[in-house]
C-alpha cells in the first residue's frame, strides 16, 4: 500500500509566503492599470485604476452643447459601471490563473482532503 506524502510544514508555510509576496505584486499590478470605457458612440469615456478609482471622465462637447443634462448624466454612471465591470473581469482572470498554480504549490495538500 502506498504511503501518503508526508507534511513538511516549514516548506508549505515557505510556499505560502512566496504566494502571499505574489498575490501583493499582482495586486499591486492591477491597481495601476488603468481601464477605460467609451459609451454613447464614444460620447463618454470614463478611466479607472484598479481599484474603481476615477482618474478621468471625457464628454464629447457637442453633447454638452446639446443641453441635455439627465443624458450625460446617465451615460456618466453607464461609464462608470461598464469600467468597473472591465476591472472586476480582470481581477476576476489574474486571480483565477493564479488559483491553480497556487494550490499545486502546497505539496500534499492535494491529498489532504481524500483527492
Amino acid at each position: 500500500m502506498a504511503q501518503p506524502p508526508k507534511f513538511n510544514m516549514n516548506d508549505i508555510l515557505k510556499k505560502a509566503q512566496e504566494l502571499q509576496k505574489n498575490l501583493e505584486n499582482q495586486k499591486a499590478k492591477l491597481k495601476a492599470e488603468l481601464t477605460t470605457v467609451s459609451v454613447g458612440g464614444n460620447a463618454v469615456s470614463v478611466t479607472v485604476d484598479g481599484e474603481k478609482v476615477v482618474q478621468s471622465i471625457k464628454i464629447d462637447p457637442d453633447l454638452v452643447a446639446d443641453g441635455d443634462v439627465s443624458v450625460i448624466e446617465d451615460l456618466v454612471v453607464s461609464a462608470i459601471n461598464s469600467a468597473n465591470a472591465e476591472v472586476d473581469k480582470k481581477v476576476e482572470a489574474q486571480m483565477s490563473a493564479m488559483a491553480g498554480p497556487a494550490l499545486n504549490a502546497l505539496p500534499g495538500l492535494g491529498n489532504l482532503f481524500g483527492k
